[in-house]
């Protein structure tokens, strides 16, 4: 497990134990506990000490027991999860009170206060609960919700609910990650023949996921003929790890079967009509994980393994664009490769995060897809932080690592004084910074330091510092962290205003949703494109998992607008510099080339093309 997956655990521990209420300082122990180790400045779960081969950074776990505030009962859980990825406290406290409850704390404008009260004396104890007592009117008048938090809280439950069988393309991940996991005894015993392989909405890339697919390579097709007996001990102990929900099974010829747990064997219960579509007769076992989450492993053998991987990416829009694909067999011995595949049907290959309607399949037949930007492109990073406002680590820490990522340029952008909870910089502090990071900048070789400011976009949109401040700054990045529920044209100008003053590069994050919490605030999003366009002022594309902010839908706008994009990373910790492969991610889903990602161009370019670094 990772420091923000142990770290997660234990805030979710003190914040079931404030929500059933009684010892508000054990609470807080677990909440210190996860603030320290999300902070903590080396990974516990790193390569194997070779004289103490428990699978961690034993030397790290040390340094975490020496730490102030972490005591015996946090370490011993944090080498449980190390060991075993589980931690039995929580496990019995979910056991007790579900993981529902902590759904209805991650809705805009509730407490861990309120919630509690939500849970003790009204039976609250998931986001369905909230709903009915929504309805029911008993929050109109309850103490300490007005109107206005009232209308925050019906509008954050909506979001949330209509999100219900979608997650944010992190949280998939995880999930995921635990699937494969749990198949590892199939492989070890030959049941499967090579690891599982991402396809669908994982393999495209997409921000938000509405399912997990996998594929599944089998030695060949005499392993799907489980359903005419009883279930290999093997595949038994996978099934019996989801066996809580219905468990289907779907064969080539349209015959479903539930696994029947008492049995150990697949029964037959649905028998479907044949049909045209070749994505139909795939073999695939269904299940749902984490409240109803459907999974779905696609199970083939080497020989129909690049068509599988064909007809499980693509999207419905997508495929139904292709030429007639319905004349694709799964028994074509010719049909060896994706690319293959698009050549027999008279089309270049489209990489699997275009997928996602029929526009790449017109491209495509005029050989005019894009060369996409590649990681190798990226050069270096716009937007990151140090410990002198919310990072995690020194500004030198930070470049070092850069550094070593191989970036050529590095950007120190702390948040401004508006941020108070991000301890922002005022103007003494930031010029302060600024001359540390033109000395940090001149003492290093093989990267460019650059000194700038995420700056805080007020209500009105005026800037947190002046223009002569701004002019002292290599790089501005313009944002908004503040009064979100303003109208979409007072946003709108808030925003236009900002990219309109000549000393902003880059607009950050610029729709302010956080995945899976937030949606994005009321905004003309062509207005903003339009006012990009005409200041030349770059949008962020924010790498971080929690935002991919801009949408692909509007990076792919922008670029139609001839607006350049910066994949940043927003990181507040080393391993966060990681966020330039989920920004990229989104960059080739909004069908970006090398030219159009101002990451790409090199110190000089950056001065020229986009006004930043003119002050070095």
């Amino acid at each position: 497990m990772t420091n923000q997956e142990i770290s997660d655990v234990f805030r979710a521990i003190g914040s079931l134990l404030q929500i059933r209420g009684g010892d508000a300082f054990r609470a807080r122990i677990y909440d210190r506990a996860a603030d320290l180790i999300n902070k903590f400045p080396r990974e516990l779960s790193g390569e194997t000490d070779k004289q103490a081969p428990l699978g961690y950074d034993t030397a790290a776990v040390q340094q975490l027991r020496a730490t102030p505030g972490i005591g015996k009962a946090i370490q011993d859980k944090t080498v449980e999860m190390l060991e075993t990825g589980r931690c039995k406290y929580y496990d019995d406290l979910v056991a007790e009170m579900g993981t529902g409850i902590l759904e209805v704390l991650e809705i805009r404008g509730l407490g861990v206060k309120t919630v509690g009260r939500f849970y003790q004396e009204l039976g609250v104890r998931n986001l369905e609960d909230l709903q009915a007592l929504l309805e029911s009117g008993k929050l109109n008048n309850m103490k300490g919700i007005g109107k206005k938090t009232l209308r925050m809280i019906t509008e954050s439950l909506a979001f949330r609910m209509a999100l219900r069988k979608a997650r944010p393309r992190r949280d998939t991940l995880q999930l995921a990650s635990q699937i494969f996991e749990r198949l590892r005894p199939l492989i070890a015993n030959g049941w499967i023949k090579q690891e599982p392989e991402f396809t669908g909405h994982l393999l495209r890339l997409e921000e938000v996921c509405r399912g997990i697919e996998l594929i599944v390579v089998c030695e060949d097709e005499t392993v799907f003929q489980f359903v005419d007996g009883s279930v290999p001990d093997p595949l038994r102990s996978f099934l019996e790890l989801f066996s809580q929900n219905p468990i289907v099974f779907r064969t080539a010829d349209g015959v479903a079967y539930t696994y029947a747990s008492h049995r150990a064997a697949f029964v037959e219960t649905d028998r479907s009509e044949p049909t045209d579509d070749v994505r139909e007769t795939l073999p695939v076992l269904q299940f749902s994980v984490d409240r109803d989450f459907p999974v779905a492993l696609y199970l083939c053998t080497p020989a129909t393994y690049a068509l599988t991987l064909f007809l499980t990416t693509a999207t419905d829009a997508h495929f139904r664009a292709l030429p007639d694909g319905s004349a694709l067999q799964m028994t074509e011995p010719d049909i060896t490769t994706e690319a293959g595949i698009y050549k027999k049907l008279g089309l270049c290959y489209i990489p699997p995060e275009l997928r996602q309607d029929a526009a790449a399949v017109t491209a495509a037949k005029d050989n005019a897809l894009p060369h996409l930007v590649e990681f190798t492109d990226l050069r270096g990073d716009l937007h990151a932080h140090t410990n002198w406002s919310d990072g995690q680590q020194t500004l030198q820490e930070m470049v070092t690592a850069a550094q070593a990522e191989g970036l050529e340029y590095f950007a120190i952008t702390d948040h401004s004084v508006s941020s108070v909870i991000a301890n922002g910089l005022d103007q003494r502090r930031l010029l302060e910074q600024v001359k540390q990071v033109r000395e940090l900048n001149a003492a290093v070789d093989g990267i460019t330091v650059l000194a700038g400011s995420e700056v805080d976009i007020r209500r009105y949109g005026d800037l947190d510092f002046p223009d002569e401040v701004l002019a002292q700054l290599d790089v501005v990045v313009a944002s908004v962290h503040s009064n979100f529920n303003l109208t979409e044209t007072e946003m709108t100008k808030r925003i236009i205003r900002a990219i309109e003053n000549p000393f902003v590069n880059i607009i950050g994050h610029p729709t302010g949703r956080m995945l899976g919490y937030r949606p994005m605030y009321p905004l003309n999003i062509e207005a903003i494109i339009a006012a990009a366009a005409e200041n030349n002022t770059a949008l962020e594309i924010n790498g971080s998992p929690r935002r991919l902010d801009l949408d692909s839908r509007f990076v792919r706008q922008a670029k139609d607008a001839g607006v350049l994009l910066s994949v940043n990373t927003d990181a507040h910790a080393i391993r966060q510099l990681a966020h330039r492969r989920s920004g990229l991610n989104v960059a080739r889903r909004g069908w970006l080339t090398k030219s159009e990602v101002i990451n790409t161009y090199t110190v000089e370019e950056l001065r020229e093309k986009c006004g930043i670094g003119e002050r070095l």
